[in-house]
């Protein structure tokens, strides 16, 4: 089986090197890229195969959001997660109005992440070959504002 391509994208280096080193360690059916703004995603989707960005929604530079854009009209088969500490009603209906399907607020358990990186990629219909650490066993996450059961679209 293929590794899934993982790109973080966040200004905040410690966060995307945690990210990194916990899917790496515990998700061995990932390659994990990290960057520190969207400019330099842009880049790494330019020059090579991603399958998930895990991107911050306020960086310096482009934005989580034009980043969000630019993949949903470049690169389509690419899935998004949005990362933000600062929600409200009218960002989630602006990214849900874009598209975007998955979401979580900062601060959040990686395991809540890991859940959406399992649900954004498919895994659940059979993508991946097994379940080692029980991510399909955990039927909620939390979001920021809600608990959805298997995190789905947002509305």
């Amino acid at each position: 089986m293929d590794l899934k391509r993982i790109l973080v994208v966040d200004d905040e280096e410690d966060l995307t090197w945690s990210i990194a080193k916990s899917l790496e360690k515990y998700d061995k059916l990932f390659e994990v890229f990290c960057v520190n703004n969207g400019d330099s995603a842009l880049a790494v989707l330019a020059s090579q195969r991603v399958d998930l960005v895990i991107s911050d929604l306020r960086m310096p530079g482009l934005d989580g959001l034009s980043l969000l854009i630019d993949i949903q009209r470049n690169y389509p088969a690419t899935r998004v997660i949005i990362m933000t500490a600062h929600s409200s009603e009218d960002l989630r209906q602006e990214l849900a109005r874009r598209g975007l399907s998955y979401y979580i607020e900062k601060p959040f358990d990686i395991r809540y992440l890991r859940k959406l990186i399992y649900e954004a990629l498919d895994w659940e219909k059979g993508n991946f070959a097994s379940d080692p650490q029980g991510v399909s066993s955990r039927r909620t996450i939390r979001t920021g504002w809600r608990t959805l059961p298997d995190p789905k679209l947002i509305e």
